[in-house]
């Protein structure tokens, strides 16, 4: 497993807002990459009714310690419009290692 590289899966309201979280972490270094994919239609349990709503997927890729992932969590819920977003980090067990030296050095 690649001990210092995390996946972050945060669904977004809309395109505007993924972006705008990507660009923040981007410029601050507490990612190397992030990939948007909109139109995906989501169902949950909200305040005792089912509700549906159009999201935009952000999925964040970073090469950072312990330490910088609480503060990239702390800066997605500082940008995050929803009241309880969902920030989940996913491990990732192998990675190519050209691919993980570029995500490495992109954060420097």
């Amino acid at each position: 497993m690649s001990q210092n590289i995390s996946l972050f899966y945060i669904p977004c309201p809309d395109q505007a807002t993924a972006e705008k979280i990507s660009r923040t972490l981007l410029e601050e270094k507490l990612i190397g990459c992030a990939n948007i994919i909109p139109g995906m239609t989501s169902m949950y349990w909200w305040e005792g009714k089912i509700a549906t709503s159009s999201e935009s997927i952000l999925i964040l890729k970073t090469s950072e310690s312990s330490d910088a992932l609480k503060n990239l969590e702390k800066r997605v819920l500082e940008l995050h419009p929803y009241d309880i977003p969902c920030l989940m980090q996913l491990p990732v067990a192998a990675i190519n290692s050209a691919y993980q030296k570029w995500l490495e050095e992109s954060q420097k």
